[in-house]
């Protein structure tokens, strides 16, 4: 009965949220950025050393979309499938090795709210995330997406983590150390190579994993 009351909740909180269109949501996120408005160059402006989609290597792109949202090129912003096997992939491991949002929820959620789990929230970042999608291309999406994202130990984008992690450019990262950045995102304070080496290296051999699942490596390259 609670489940059902919860559902039943969100379902109205979304149908107010689409009833009221883009000014409600706008109207109660934060006023830092403006999603209509170039919002790639808003947070290329806010973050230091912003990386272009095209000097992001292809490795991490991949490793990004293999941990977490296997479907983000061809979803359209929510992805149920997605969802429901990655359920199924962490039940069967006994740990949280793929994450439920896609990475345009989790970047309206990043931008434009705060991480209070609330209905009313929820509704907000599938509203903004259909924005997102109707708005800007997959490639800006998981651009802002890297630059914007936290890799803990004091890290902010990409730009950052590649150099505080490897002493390198971003664009200059080896697969290995793609597939360790990708692993980072989902839990930057107990994932970080850093702080937290041993877990970094494991959770690196899950995203290579799931590359090779993915087809975007050999098993070659999955046992370096």
């Amino acid at each position: 009965m609670k489940k059902l009351k919860r559902l039943l909740s969100l379902i109205l909180i979304m149908s107010l949220v689409l009833i009221g269109g883009s000014n409600y949501v706008i109207e109660s996120t934060n006023d830092r950025y403006d999603i209509k408005e170039n919002l790639t160059a808003q947070v290329a402006a806010d973050v230091g050393n912003y990386v272009p989609y095209d000097e992001i290597p292809k490795d991490l792109i991949n490793a990004v979309v293999a941990v977490e949202d296997q479907r983000f090129f061809s979803h359209l912003g929510f992805d149920i499938f997605g969802l429901g096997r990655a359920l199924l992939t962490n039940i069967k491991k006994g740990s949280i090795e793929q994450g439920g949002s896609t990475i345009s929820q989790q970047l309206a959620k990043n931008l434009f709210l705060s991480h209070k789990q609330t209905l009313e929230r929820k509704a907000k970042e599938l509203f903004l995330t259909i924005e997102l999608e109707r708005n800007y291309s997959k490639e800006e999406i998981i651009e802002m997406y890297l630059n914007y994202s936290y890799f803990g130990a004091g890290a902010y984008g990409i730009a950052e983590a590649s150099q505080k992690f490897f002493n390198k450019d971003v664009r200059d990262l080896s697969l290995e150390e793609c597939a360790m950045l990708a692993g980072v995102i989902k839990g930057p304070s107990i994932y970080n190579p850093v702080e937290h080496p041993a877990k970094a290296i494991k959770r690196q051999e899950i995203v290579l994993r799931l590359m090779k699942e993915e087809g975007y490596i050999t098993e070659e390259q999955v046992d370096f």
